[in-house]
């Protein structure tokens, strides 16, 4: 699947806390971490429209989700507060900035904390898939 990694610069995959799966207090890892310096650019990974924005100080922070043109659903969080450049309803293309690296919400240091779905975020039937393969193919890793 064509698309763009979503971090604009230097960056790292963490240790085994930061992948899918992973075990936190009542849940598991849904996504993948890409640490990074606060306030590099996030990007959208596909063409789509940004279908919720949201701040969640005890999780995920300042969060965005994208609904993709391919038809899943991208998550990003833990933003830089005041950094999201989208709101609902607005569409953005491939490659083009939508907030900053951040480290807000239930975040131990600046990273982008990215999910992908299939069959809607948060929706009945949906569910979150490993990301890493996806991100290791967008950065040239693969």
């Amino acid at each position: 699947m064509p698309g763009v990694f979503p971090v604009r610069g230097p960056f790292s995959f963490g240790g085994p806390d930061a992948r899918f799966g992973a075990g936190r207090t009542g849940h598991i890892h849904q996504g993948q971490d890409v640490v990074a310096a606060s306030g590099q650019a996030i990007v959208a990974p596909v063409t789509g429209t940004i279908v919720w924005q949201a701040n969640q100080p005890a999780g995920a922070g300042y969060y965005l989700v994208e609904h993709g043109s391919d038809g899943r659903d991208y998550v990003f969080m833990h933003l830089l507060r005041g950094s999201e450049l989208d709101g609902v309803g607005d569409a953005v293309r491939a490659g083009e900035q939508i907030a900053q690296v951040g480290a807000t919400g239930d975040a131990s240091g600046p990273h982008l904390h990215f999910e992908i779905w299939v069959g809607g975020w948060q929706q009945r039937g949906g569910q979150p898939i490993d990301p890493l393969p996806q991100l290791r193919r967008w950065a040239g890793l693969a």
